[in-house]
């Protein structure tokens, strides 16, 4: 009797993969206003997901105000401010002030904050200075380590990797996601004309790269797992059907997204 919806909710969940991913990949294309605008919308979910685990309001003062902070230091970032090292001290100062002020936790404030800004940043800065085929490459890579970790997880199953933060994990989800990744960074690398950016000239160090960042990809995920087991919550949200909250969705981009940054602006 239990088979029934859990294909219903497999099926929900690719419908909604099917709709999304297109429509993602469009914006990650053509860059641009487009992808600032996508970029600030989910940034503020997040926050909203966020001060809902945290704080059990989603919607406050404090959200608020580390909307418009982050928001406004994307903004910032898009007009080539020289002024962002102020302006993202001044935010951090601010959070803490109302944070105080409506008696919320300083510290999970502030980091609600970081996890929401630090990799928006990274990514706007990635598609601005790398290419919009950088950026898919990355969520390629992300996508991959999650479709294929869930796959093979529900497959074969065995060990768990981290039974106390998230039980559902396993040891041979990550090798399959892992795999999963690096098959897509290779076929990426033989169909997309990318044979003019540094970081794809080599195959096998684009391979390693790609299983090592799919991995990290996994650690952001079992980090937002930490948070909502923290919290004793399950799902980050429920906007999108089948997935949770964007959160849940998006939780790969943690660390990903800057080691990219800092990679491809060291090669």
């Amino acid at each position: 009797m239990a088979q029934g919806p859990k294909k219903n909710q497999l099926l929900i969940r690719v419908l909604s993969a099917l709709v999304m991913l297109p429509v993602a990949i469009y914006i990650i294309m053509i860059g641009g206003l487009p992808l600032f605008i996508l970029i600030s919308l989910l940034s503020v979910i997040i926050l909203s997901e966020w001060n809902g685990i945290c704080e059990k309001k989603p919607f406050s003062l404090l959200f608020i105000v580390q909307s418009i902070c982050t928001v406004l230091l994307l903004l910032q970032l898009k007009m080539g401010s020289q002024y962002m090292e102020y302006a993202f001290v001044s935010s951090i100062v601010s959070i803490i002030a109302v944070a105080y002020l409506v008696n919320a936790k300083i510290v999970w404030a502030i980091l609600g904050f970081l996890y929401t800004f630090i990799p928006s940043y990274s990514v706007l800065l990635i598609q601005e200075n790398f290419g919009s085929l950088v950026l898919l490459w990355m969520m390629l890579l992300i996508w991959g380590m999650d479709t294929g970790a869930y796959f093979v997880g529900k497959k074969i199953g065995g060990p768990k990797m981290s039974p106390k933060i998230s039980p559902n994990k396993t040891w041979s989800g990550l090798i399959g996601g892992t795999i999963t990744a690096m098959i897509l960074a290779y076929v990426f690398y033989m169909f997309a004309e990318v044979q003019n950016i540094t970081i794809f000239e080599n195959a096998l160090i684009l391979l390693i790269l790609s299983g090592s960042l799919a991995i990290l990809s996994q650690i952001g995920d079992l980090t937002v797992s930490a948070v909502k087991r923290r919290y004793s919550v399950k799902d980050s949200g429920s906007i999108i059907p089948g997935h949770g909250g964007v959160m849940d969705r998006v939780d790969g981009i943690l660390f990903v997204a800057p080691a990219i940054l800092f990679i491809a602006s060291f090669m």
